[in-house]
Order: C-alpha cells, then structure tokens, then sequence
C-alpha cells in the first residue's frame, strides 16, 4: 500500500470503474455500510441475508475468527459481484504484546521507532482479520497539567505531524510477503475546535497536509471546520468538508460519508464509522438529496481501497502473530520503543548510569512491581521494573514505602494514613544503609501528599534520590524547596517496560528521549520543549542561517565531547515577525544523530512557506515577508535565535512552491466554512 507495483495504479483505476459500472445503486449504498461485528460465534441470519444481497461493505470490532471466515465467504461466494468486507477498529497498542502508548512515543522524538511499532500493531490486526484501523488519532496537549497525556503526541503540531506520517507508514506496509492495514489520519478530536489556543486550527491544517504529503493515508478524518476565524474569539463549529487538491486525494475521506449521513438525516456529529443505515440514503439518492455522482465517489474510494488491500486477490502469505517467533519479534520492537521513549530529566549530580561500587540499591514504590501500570489497563501484564532489575542481576532491596491502601484497585486517597507513616518509616531506616535509592512513582497529581512526604523523608535520609515516573504524566517537583538531583520519565512504555528502564538505570542503554512539551511552573521556571538528557555530552558548532530561491537553509555542526557514543536531537526553532500570527517560538523541524565519542557531523535543515506561512482572519494563508528568528539548539531554552530578514521575492517563491500540494487547498476550505 505503500511501495505498489508500478502499474498499480492504472489497474487500481480499471478494476474499480468496470465494477462501478455494474453496480446496482442499492450495492452502491452497501458499501459505506458498516455494522457491528456479532459478539457471538455466529451472526444472525438477518446479516447473513444482508451480506449476501450486498448491503454490508464491513464489521467494525472483533469478530471471532470462525464468523468473519463465514461472512467473507458469503459476501465474496454468494453475493452477486464478490465484494469483500472490510473490518474496521481503533489501533489501540497491541494485544499480544503492547507498545508504548501515544504520548511516550511522541517523547521518544523518532519517527523510525514509531513507524517500527506501528508495523508491528498492523501485523496483529491482519492476523485477526482487521483491515482498516482508525488511527493515528492525533491530539495536541495544552500542557503537562492535563489529566490524560497519554493518548497525546505532545505539544508541538510538527512533532506530531512527522510521527503521525510514521505511525501511517507503518500501518500501510506493503511488500512481496506482507501487507498490513488502511490507516486513517484522524483529527477530529473537538479539542481541535474547542480549544481557545492560538494557531491551533491552523497548526491542524498544516499537520494534516504535512502527514498527506508525506504518507499518504488510505483514508482521513478532518472533523469539523470553525463557524468563524480561530482570532475572531467565537466557538462554534461549521460543516466537515471534503479535501482536494490538484493530482487529489484518492484515499477514503470521511468527510463525505458524513455529507451524506447528513442529508439523511443521520447522526454525524462524528464521522459516521459506522451505522450509516442503507435505506434512508437509497431514499435520499430517489429523492435528489444525494446525487449519482456523489455517491460513485464514496463507493469509488471504497472499492479502490479494498483493491490495495489485496482482498479481491489470493491474500499475500504471512505468519501469524500469535506465532512463538512472530511475538518475540513484536517483544524485540516493543523493548527498543521502550527504551527510545525513556527521558532522563535531571542527573545532576550524576547518580545514573548507577554505580554499584557505591553501595547497595534501594527500591522504593509500590510501581516498581506494578505490571499492570505500563499498559493502562490492557489484558496483557507488563515486565516490571522489579522485574527488568531482576533479570539483569541488579542486586536491590525493595520496600512498598507506603501502606497498600495505595494500591491501584483501591479509591485514590493522597492522605497519609498511620500505616503510611510506619512504611514511611522502614524506607527511611533502609535509605540510611543504601547507596542509592530508587522511588519509583505511578500517575502523580498536582497535590499528592503521601507521596512528597515519602519522597521527603527519604531525601533527609539519603540525598543520592533517583526518581522515575511511570505515569503518564513527566513531573519536575521541588522538594523541600529545591529539585530532586535525579529524574527519570518513564511512563506508559508497554509490555517491555520494566526491562527498558533497568537497562537505562544501569547504563545499557543511554536515554534519548525528549519532552514534547514543557514542564514550566506559574513563574514560567522549569524544563523547557525538547529537554532531556543523555550519558555524553553534546555540543553545536559553526551554524549559520541564509536564505535560498524558496526557503530558509540551516546548517550547524553537532559535536559529540563526551567519553561515550550518544543520540543528541537537533531542534530548530521559528519565531515570525512581532505583530503577525503567533509570537511564540515554535519548532520548526529536528533532526536526531548517533555520534561515536569525539565524533561530530554537519547537519542541514531546510525550511519553507509551509513552516513560514500563517493564518488570516478571514481563510487566507499568507506568507509574510519582514524579520523571523531561526533558533538552533538541543532544547528551546538551549537554542540560539539568528535574525532574518524575508524579502518579497522569496515570500512570493515560497507561495508559488506550495500550490501543487494540499495545504493551500486544506485553508481553502476554512474560506468557504460555516
């Protein structure tokens, strides 16, 4: 779906208007129906019937295996013209063996690794009959202080934008013995609306061309357009519209499904999924309310799909997931994700990679034996970080440090209670005798009393304080009036998680992964966009910033100096002109680089109109010509800003450059809105 034959395309295009072209209309409509998959073993004779007469273009769910090899048999046996069914459901992080979720990915900072991952989850979904999984489902944060970050991939639309085409890569593999899924780039989240956030529409529409460009997704979700301008300061959303631009989108756009779902009369407040029910849209075609055309070009895009799936052909051999040889490969992928995605934010003094020579380890927390945290609820169990200690023969005593009314499946209560305070006690009493201590935190709220109590009982004890998060949210906190020395966010990274966070605690491996938003208190003190530490140090040399013909060229020169090979990410940083669009810094692109000891290596970037560009009041997209700040470092608060003057020629070059793609055509579409 990604690398096609190259006359894929020509036979695409013949195969589905010879089978458009018989076509009863009431087959037509039976394609955009999708119905529950049967919980049972078997489905209702009613469907059956249905499947057979062509009504039913999918399931969505899990349907056990023996019924769906029923159903597809009858709608590709019994039905008049043979038409497969699609079986469509959310991504989610793998059943088998589960990934890191969303928001540990994004802090993982690599593309490469996502789209590792994402193969992986479309290996199992093929394996269980699915074949077009809704996802990514890409939703910004608006700070380290929400409640649920870890279906979030940051803070940042260009972040987001990289790894959601990665996310889309790998879901859609295609080669000689495998194929995976149709993926759905989906930013339909009402946050995208709701959110009272500058440039947040704006920052939608460029990632969703940006994943377009870059990916091409068998099928999007946009959701709803603005009623107004972000900047007019009203809420309210207008219709959801179909996209196109020259060459076009040939994928499934959801956007139409829900143009008729509307004229229908049906619910679509969300994009219909599924439920769109067959005879009030056979009435809506008899009456005019849909037209011939527009429904040859839903069904069109379905029928096209269902051809790059390989589903009117003897499917492409592949060995099931659920094989001893096949998990383990998903548990080696897994295993790299989680360490990729494991920030270290504090180390000063260097208390990690930790040092066995200076005493015995101590660790503290009912989440460093908790299996079933890293996965958030899935029914699968996790390696703990016990566990991952174990494994590598990490000597180590372990305490609960608070009494088990903590324990996950009890109501939360962040009050100490007296058998805290004992259990606080006997950590303090073992911290006294041990070298390092280890505290390991599960989800951490704004006010959490027992455990800042433990956490300050034992710094009086011991100040060599290691303090790693596996929740879902990254903390920074003070301790009595100061930060903790060591800091390590490891939240949400799957299966392999305990495993991953010991081989980073021991020096195994050395973290690389970045913030992907910042951890700022009120007075705006803390860690900033794209902090995070490694095990070597890096450093920037010679950078310079010139303009080309069409866009901003950024070169600078990474140096490794420190005693150990190390993976440093690269960041640059755009500030537009004061007065026009948004005055924050924002980042622009990235780059992240393995250098051996003393290795350097000269890296160049390129910027153009669709990082420059900006969002009128009234729909436009313009490119403004005056002075921007480029700003290269290895974080925001670390990056150096140049000054850069953009003048009109280039500006109007910029412009000209961007209209064979979809961003012009995706901000069209908020001119005509509401």
């Amino acid at each position: 779906m990604v690398r096609h034959p190259p006359d894929h395309a020509a036979e695409r295009e013949r195969f589905t208007e010879d089978l458009l072209a018989i076509m009863t209309v009431e087959e037509k409509v039976g394609q955009i129906a999708l119905v529950p998959a049967p919980e049972g073993e078997t489905a209702d004779e009613a469907l059956h019937d249905r499947v057979r007469r062509g009504l039913v273009g999918g399931l969505t769910g899990t349907c056990p295996a023996d019924e769906l090899a029923t159903l597809q048999r009858l709608a590709i046996e019994e039905s008049r013209l043979g038409i497969p069914l699609l079986v469509v459901d959310a991504p989610g992080r793998g059943s088998a063996v589960v990934m890191p979720s969303p928001f540990a990915l994004a802090t993982s900072w690599s593309p490469e690794m996502v789209e590792r991952t994402a193969r992986q989850i479309a290996a199992e979904a093929r394996d269980r009959g699915k074949t077009w999984l809704l996802g990514p489902e890409v939703v910004l944060s608006g700070g380290s202080s929400e409640d649920d970050l870890a279906s979030s991939w940051g803070a940042s639309a260009m972040l987001a934008s990289h790894l959601a085409s990665a996310m889309v890569r790998g879901l859609q593999f295609w080669n000689q013995d495998e194929i995976g899924v149709l993926a759905c780039l989906r930013v339909d989240d009402p946050s995208w609306i709701t959110r009272r956030i500058d440039e947040r529409f704006t920052q939608k529409l460029r990632l969703a061309a940006q994943v377009l460009r870059e990916a091409a997704p068998a099928s999007v979700a946009l959701g709803s357009f603005p009623a107004t301008a972000p900047d007019s300061g009203e809420a309210g959303e207008g219709p959801k519209r179909s996209i196109g631009w020259p060459g076009g989108f040939e994928g499934i756009d959801l956007a139409e499904w829900a143009d008729i779902a509307r004229a229908t009369g049906q619910d679509s407040v969300e994009a219909p999924y599924g439920g769109l029910a067959v005879e009030p849209v056979l009435e809506a075609v008899a009456d005019g309310r849909i037209t011939p055309r527009q429904l040859d070009d839903v069904v069109r895009r379905v029928i096209g799909a269902k051809y790059d799936l390989g589903l009117f052909h003897t499917e492409a051999p592949r060995s099931p997931l659920t094989s001893t040889a096949s998990v383990e490969e998903a548990r080696v992928v897994a295993l790299d994700a989680a360490r990729h995605s494991i920030a270290l934010l504090r180390n000063e003094p260097a208390l990690l990679p930790l040092d066995r020579a200076l005493g015995e380890i101590l660790v503290v927390g009912q989440a460093a034996a908790d299996r079933t945290l890293p996965v958030a609820g899935a029914q699968a169990e996790a390696i703990s970080l016990i566990d991952g200690l174990d494994a590598l023969d990490v000597a180590h005593r372990y305490v609960a440090g608070l009494s088990l009314h903590h324990d996950q499946s009890q109501p939360r209560s962040d009050k100490l209670v007296d058998a805290d305070r004992m259990a606080i006690g006997m950590a303090s009493e073992a911290a006294r005798r041990a070298g390092t201590v280890i505290v390991v935190l599960g989800e951490v709220g704004k006010r959490c009393e027992a455990e800042r109590t433990l956490i300050e009982a034992l710094q009086a004890t011991n100040p060599n304080i290691v303090l790693v998060t596996l929740g879902s949210r990254p903390v920074d906190p003070v301790i009595r009036d100061s930060k903790l020395p060591c800091i390590l966010h490891a939240g949400g990274l799957g299966s392999m998680s305990g495993k991953a966070i010991a081989e980073v605690l021991t020096g195994a491996f050395a973290p690389c992964a970045r913030l992907p938003l910042a951890l700022l208190d009120d007075a705006g003190v803390g860690l900033s966009f794209g902090h995070g530490l490694g095990y070597s140090d890096f450093g920037l040399g010679e950078t310079t910033v010139e303009l080309s013909h069409d866009r901003v060229v950024v070169s600078t020169v990474l140096h490794n100096v420190g005693r150990c090979a190390g993976t440093e990410t690269v960041q640059i940083y755009l500030r537009r002109p004061r007065g026009r669009g948004q005055a924050a810094s924002e980042l622009a692109d990235f780059q992240r680089i393995t250098l051996a000891a003393s290795e350097s290596r000269r890296l160049m970037f390129e910027i153009g109109g669709s990082q420059l560009g900006r969002f009128e009041r009234h729909g436009g997209f313009v490119i403004d010509t005056g002075v921007y700040e480029v700003a290269v470092g290895l974080s925001e608060a670390r990056a150096h800003a140049s000054r850069l003057s953009l003048p009109r020629a280039v500006a109007e070059a910029m412009s000209r450059s961007l209209t064979s793609g979809p961003l012009p055509a995706l901000f069209g579409k908020m001119r005509h809105a509401g």
